[in-house]
Formats: C-alpha cells, structure tokens, sequence
C-alpha cells in the first residue's frame, strides 16, 4: 500500500561487501529466452515513488507503481471526471488505519502495450498522498496489475518491461525469492531481521520508506534499545500518523544482505499476516523482477551499478507541498528542525532563495533536505522572515 513519508526521506545502506559475497560479477543479463523487451521510461519521483505511463478507461493518466496494495486504487477526482465515481460503498485498511471508499467494477487498465480488465477497483480520496508527494497521484497501480505478467525494473537506467509470466529464466547471478499472499492479498517475502529467524515482510514498491516494521515486533526484538530515535509523519489513503525512526542494524533476503538501514517504527500497523513491509529505497538497490503469478520476486545487484541514491533526511521538518508552498505538517524529535524552533502550520516559500512552485517536485530543489550534514539552509516564510537550519543526522 502506498505510504509516503510526508517531506521527510529514509532509505537502506546496502553493504557492498554483502552484495559481492553474493554476485561479485553481475553480467546484466536479462534472461527472457527468445522474448526481447520493450523498455518503457520508468520516472523515479523525489527519489522514492514510481510513476509510470498509463490508461484507464481510455483516459491516460500518470500511475503510481505500487505492489503493496492488493487492488488498484483510483483517485476520486478522476474516477468523478470519468464518471466513474459510484459504487459499493467499503471501507479498506492501510497500513495504519481505515478509510471509507467505493468498489467498481471491470475497470480497463493499460501499462505499457498490455491491457487488463480489472474485475474491480477501488476509488478514494488520494488527496493526504498528493499532499505528501507534491503531485497530483491520479492512481495506484496495484498487485492486480502484476497477475499473468513478468515486470523487469532495471532502476539504474530508469525503465521498466513486461513479459508473459513464466517467461524469465533467471540466471546464475540472479536471487529466487518466493512470494506469498497475506489475507488481504498483499505480497509478502520472508526476511531475517537483525539476525533473528525469518518473519513475512509486504515487499512494497509504493512504500517511500526502506523498512517498516510494526511496533510491536520491534519492541520484541528490542531494537530500539540504546539507539537514538526520533519521530516522522506518514501519510497514507487514511491520512496522515506520527511514526518512531531508529536504525535496524541488519535485514538478510534470499542470501541479500543490507546493514544500518533507516527504519519506521508503526504503532498502528494493521495487517495480520505481516510484522513490516520492505519498501522502494531498499527494493532500487537492485535490478528486480516481479512475477506474481509464478510465484517470485529475483533480484541482483545493478548491472547498471546505478542504484537508486541513498536519501536521508537531516532537516526534521515534515512537509506538505502546494503550488506555492511548503507547510510544515510536523517536526521531528531530536531534529535540527526542533531545536530550531520549527512550527506545525508555518509555510515556507523560499528556499535558499528558489521559490516553491508547481515545478518543486519536477526538478532538484526538493533535495535540499538531504544534503550533507552540516550544510546551512536558508528558509523563507510567508510572514517574510528568514530562518537558517544546519542539517545535520538526528538518528
């Protein structure tokens, strides 16, 4: 299920030495048999959410790829513009909380050049996870969409392919990782967390955090205990919750290995089937392929050896984004944001000097808040005062 870290960015450090052990020369080989792909241009947005290409009913649209959400997902003000909009009345859960929506049914899906009749769709209010992002999120595009076909995601070079399932091969430098269906048809694989013995895990491609576990797993294992922590905001189809951050020393997947990896501790995690989720930071440090129908998910480190960047926020401020600016929605503990001063509700509409605007997503100003530590930030706000903020780590 798509849950974004509202203006705040945590992903992994995969160990190189880890990732050697298990492929110390990746050759790049996409193994369809006699198949040859047709790469589409795969956007990689703020570094953490995946847009793709797409059609409903017709009508193209910009789709967010997202495994963790068992239904494809369809936001309200483009399910009314198609009139689309009526239909069962349900109530769905995200990863921490409920919200109302409705069920329609044999919705036309196309991605890339394969068309799918979806037997049914969810439509709801996207408009906390528009927020979080920045962007317009007219649709999520769930795991519905992965049956009876193989999707290639070579991150390094920003694309990604189809294939009928079945059809790749796999390959010496490749990892078989199997895949599981939780009650709510969620995707799970099983993972080794700080060395304890495997545990289910949602594998979640719409996740902007590398690691999320639930609360009460983490209070068990205890890995919490003498490591510094502080708090973020996640916003998600039931809005937005304050969630604990700390940093899990090891995950292993498959024979993977990843060390010191930003993590998301959730009081109010809800599925039943899973203690966490694996998320799109974690997921882009390597080349992957879906196959849910066959039943697995392989990975290998990037032929490209351009993995997705490693982002980290040092700012502690949670953002909102508008066409005008950035509101602050909440401040981290420990954070430099908090010793700062920082406010829930202050807006921001210059940093260092650029003026937030439609285009803040789109281009490189939005990277402020992961730059090294010690890097001086500028900040306006809307009563014209300028405030300064040193970046630095709070976790």
């Amino acid at each position: 299920m798509m849950a974004h870290l509202v203006g705040f960015g945590a992903a992994a450090a995969v160990s190189k030495g880890a990732l050697a052990a298990v492929t110390p020369k990746p050759v790049g080989k996409w193994d369809f048999g006699p198949l040859v792909l047709d790469w589409k241009p795969l956007e990689v947005a703020t570094g953490d959410t995946l847009l793709v290409d797409a059609q409903v009913g017709g009508s193209p649209v910009k789709a967010v790829l997202d495994s963790g959400s068992g239904a494809s997902i369809i936001d309200l003000s483009l399910a009314q513009a198609l009139g689309i909009e009526n239909g069962e009345r349900r109530t769905i859960s995200g990863l921490g909380g409920k919200a109302p929506v409705r069920l329609i049914h044999d919705v036309d899906v196309q991605l890339g050049d394969r068309t799918r009749r979806l037997p049914f769709a969810v439509v709801a209010d996207l408009s906390t996870l528009s927020a979080a992002f920045g962007r317009r999120i007219n649709m999520l595009l769930g795991a519905d969409m992965f049956v009876e076909n193989c999707i290639a995601l070579d991150f390094g070079r920003r694309q990604f392919a189809f294939a009928p399932t079945g059809s790749f091969l796999g390959g010496g430098e490749w990892t078989a990782i199997a895949l599981g269906r939780g009650a709510k048809q969620e995707l799970y694989v099983s993972a080794s967390i700080a060395g304890s013995r495997p545990v289910p895990v949602m594998i979640d491609l719409g996740s902007s955090a590398a690691l999320m576990l639930s609360s009460s797993y983490v209070d068990t294992l205890g890995l919490t205990k003498e490591r510094a922590t502080s708090t973020a905001a996640l916003g998600g189809v039931e809005g937005i919750a304050t969630v604990d951050v700390f940093t899990t020393p090891t995950l292993s997947l498959g024979g993977l290995s990843a060390q010191d990896i930003p993590t998301l501790g959730n009081r109010n995690w809800l599925p039943t089937s899973t203690v966490g989720n694996i998320g799109l930071p974690l997921i882009g440090q390597f080349d992957a392929i879906f196959d849910v129908t066959a039943g697995f998910v392989w990975l290998r480190p990037p032929a490209a050896r351009r993995p997705l960047a490693m982002l980290k926020d040092r700012s502690g401020l949670g953002l909102a984004t508008s066409a005008t600016a950035l509101t602050v929605v909440h401040v981290a503990a420990n954070s430099p944001a908090k010793k700062g001063g920082w406010a829930i509700g202050e807006r921001i509409v210059r940093v260092n000097g650029h003026g937030i605007n439609a285009d803040y997503t789109h281009g490189d100003l939005w990277r402020w808040r992961f730059g090294p530590t010690g890097t001086l930030i500028t900040l306006e706000t809307t009563v014209g005062e300028h405030r300064t903020l040193r970046l630095a780590d709070y976790y």
